[in-house]
């Protein structure tokens, strides 16, 4: 195994996040609309009524009921309460449904909590709901709706729009992890410079904060979120267009901004600074943005402007610009972009006639239950016309235009003002791969926008230009893998997407540059333990998985600037705390993804399958590979760890040395290196398995074979107790039969 360091420069675009769709499921079913049933106390029922509790967040004890044509879910011990900040006051009241208030950890259909919608500023009931359907359909992370029909105590409350909430769960459900900082972000969050102490941007002028921490809430840094709004407020035009995507994903936030604009969503950040969310996102190191609250579009006006006239290219608040928008529209490149996005929804989304069927087909689906709705007249006197005509004649108020009327002369005056700049494929992601060091090095190119034709990857290794590399291509991505020669010092590489349309389109302002040395002095991973049953509690008691870490400086060194990933592309994936090691010293990380836990807890779990651990540094945008550890299947309470400190080989020991020296530990299994080939459990009742399917024999410890064969597991179940050796492959491994 060869040592190395790596250093990454981290510029343009780097990790942004690919956006899977998510299936909408039984609960956001857009095929039926369901019924939700809720049984509570009359009492609680009246309490809750109170005018002076309105604004209470105190979760009613009540049965729910959900009801679709597969039948009836129920879930006793339910929170019931009002929900909104305007909203509260009005005769149609919305809800938040909490499913583990009363009963922690618990889900129904893998949420926690529904919001129940009433909509009473939109005589159409459509308004959001046709916003979140344009979102997907632009692979943008925001919540899944459908309408829904509410009873309580078996009385009809009306139609109501059932949306995601925004939480932890949302966050794992759209970006695969739930780990990082999610801040709900309510007026006056203009993302203004402040100072560069994070908690100056704790601030909360209406009671809640401003940026209102809703995951980590016990640790309460507030770091990278004031990073981020420095670096929007005070960098460089040439560092901003260079390296703002370091800091966001700001591809993903051009699409928002896009279809912000054309939905005249002014009740979200770019005009009135209000009802959206961040997240952290720490498999990319970079912040999410997430809309939020989208009654107030198509038409809805509260604040006198004509929203569907307004230019698209200054639709902020013109007193008070909004850099998140004001900066990308004053960037030619992303300007460019964004006139592209937009440019596109037009043309085959946004009022076409098939946008405008699939609305009316909506409308029509929910007429019976919107016209049976008691509650729907009560706030703005909408009657069954005003419904039935939302979609083309506006009901005046506060609603300038019906839902068709504003998408007409948006389109049209979108269409005007839209400037014509052609342009080449976006590259909306960069994402390295590091688990082949050090003998390859692996990249993919991820490209929306103009179709690409081709992709070249140019690079040098040790200052020599080598020749390029066209990479495969798989709809829109385009992969690349570099060799590396026996002992690299540096690599440099850029990557350029050649459209159909000729234009051509580099993925960094610059080349980035990988050094590869030999040095040893530094810190290592020194031991791990997947499975930890009875070996070492941490301060709480439990019994986690940990890491080892081992300083085999001969200096002090602090970690605040160290990760840990066990993810191949997430070099950025857990920040290790402020800690400085001395020379010789140990540091125990409890790998149990539970960062609540205290500052020592990763974010990630060890498998004991077996898995790849990382160890980087980031400093001056530079990220360093410290260490890549291949660990093997690994049994219960044994560890896998360099046999000496810092050095080699590895080995599994039965006597483990946590927060001790490896040297002189006992090792419980044949010393190994890490093989491609794993096989787990060890110890094992009877089934022993492998990662993947090869030639195997079964043999006891005096060398007679038990049984050969071909497959992915052998079964020890018939043989009694002790050690065997399962040769897989070219490589043996002694198994414990308990």
């Amino acid at each position: 195994m060869r040592h190395f360091y790596l250093i990454f420069l981290l510029l343009t675009s780097a990790l942004t996040a690919q956006v899977v769709p998510v299936d909408n499921g039984v609960l956001y079913t857009a095929t039926e609309i369901p019924k939700i049933y809720i049984s509570i106390d009359p009492d609680s029922l009246d309490d809750l009524y109170l005018e002076e509790n309105w604004y209470e967040n105190y979760h009613y004890q009540a049965v729910f009921v959900f009801e679709t044509q597969a039948g009836f879910d129920t879930l006793e011990n339910i929170g019931l309460r009002f929900r909104g900040n305007t909203a509260r006051d009005k005769m149609k009241k919305s809800f938040k449904i909490s499913f583990n208030t009363y009963a922690p950890g618990r889900k129904f259909h893998g949420v926690e909590k529904l919001n129940i919608n009433a909509e009473t500023n939109d005589p159409s009931m459509l308004r959001s709901r046709i916003c979140w359907d344009m979102f997907h359909e632009y692979d943008v992370a925001a919540p899944r709706s459908n309408h829904v029909e509410l009873y309580v105590n078996g009385d009809y409350y009306g139609l109501y729009q059932n949306t995601e909430h925004i939480d932890e769960e949302f966050v794992d459900t759209w970006f695969g992890n739930k780990k990082g900082n999610l801040y709900k972000c309510s007026y006056p969050a203009n993302l203004d410079y402040v100072s560069d102490n994070p908690d100056d941007y704790k601030m909360a002028p209406f009671g809640d904060r401003t940026y209102e921490l809703k995951t980590n809430t016990e640790l309460d840094d507030y770091s990278k979120l004031a990073d981020f709004i420095a670096f929007l407020n005070q960098s460089s035009d040439g560092d901003f267009r260079c390296n703002y995507a370091e800091y966001f994903n700001v591809i993903q936030y051009l699409k928002i901004a896009a279809i912000d604009v054309l939905t005249g969503n002014w009740d979200g950040y770019i005009y009135n600074n209000n009802n959206f969310y961040l997240y952290e996102n720490p498999l990319t190191g970079q912040i999410e943005y997430i809309p939020y609250d989208l009654d107030n579009t198509w038409g809805i006006d509260w604040v006198d402007r004509d929203w569907p006239t307004r230019n698209i290219y200054e639709f902020d608040r013109h007193s008070q610009p909004r850099k998140l928008y004001t900066r990308l529209m004053d960037e030619a490149e992303y300007r460019a972009i964004f006139t592209w996005y937009l440019g596109n929804m037009l043309e085959t989304y946004f009022n076409t006639s098939q946008h405008r069927q699939a609305v009316e087909s909506l409308r029509d689906f929910i007429t019976a239950a919107a016209l049976a709705d008691p509650y729907r007249p009560l706030d703005y006197g909408y009657n069954n016309a005003d419904f039935l005509t939302a979609l083309y004649d506006p009901t005046g108020g506060h609603v300038d235009y019906s839902v068709f009327e504003y998408a007409d002369i948006r389109e049209e005056t979108a269409g005007q003002q839209l400037e014509s700049t052609p342009i080449a494929p976006i590259i909306s992601q960069v994402k390295p791969d590091f688990s082949d060091l050090p003998d390859f090095w692996k990249v993919t190119a991820y490209t929306d926008g103009p179709a690409s034709a081709s992709a070249n990857i140019s690079y040098s290794i040790n200052g020599v230009q080598q020749p390029g590399i066209s990479g495969v291509q798989n709809g829109n991505t385009f992969s690349f893998t570099i060799p590396l020669s026996e002992n690299p010092i540096s690599l440099a590489y850029n990557i350029s997407v050649i459209g159909e349309n000729g234009l051509s389109r580099s993925a960094f302002c610059e080349s980035k540059t990988i050094h590869f040395n030999t040095a040893n002095n530094t810190i290592v991973i020194n031991e791990l333990m997947p499975s930890n049953q009875t070996t070492i509690a941490d301060e709480a008691g439990g019994y986690a998985d940990w890491i080892e870490l081992y300083n085999a400086a001969p200096n002090a060194i602090n970690l605040s600037r160290y990760y840990l990933s066990d993810n191949k592309s997430a070099p950025l994936k857990w920040n290790i705390p402020d800690v400085t090691m001395n020379p010789g010293s140990f540091l125990l990380l409890w790998a149990d993804g539970n960062t609540e836990e205290g500052a020592l807890h990763t974010n990630f779990n060890l498998s004991a399958a077996g898995e790849k651990v990382y160890l980087f540094k980031k400093q001056n945008d530079e990220l360093t590979v410290l260490d890549k550890i291949d660990m093997p299947a690994t049994p219960t309470d044994y560890s896998f760890g360099r046999e000496s400190d810092a050095g080699l080989p590895w080995v599994q020991f039965s006597a483990t040395t946590p927060n001790a020296s490896n040297n002189g530990g006992i090792t419980g299994l044949e010393n190994i290196t890490a093989e491609k080939i794993s096989v787990y459990p060890n110890p094992t009742q009877g089934m022993v398995y492998f990662s993947e399917k090869a030639d195997f024999r079964l043999s006891d410890l005096s060398g007679r074979i038990l049984i050969e064969g071909q497959g992915d597991f052998v079964d020890l179940s018939s043989y009694a107790p002790g050690f065997y050796l399962v040769e897989v492959g070219a490589t043996t491994f002694r198994i414990f039969r308990i």
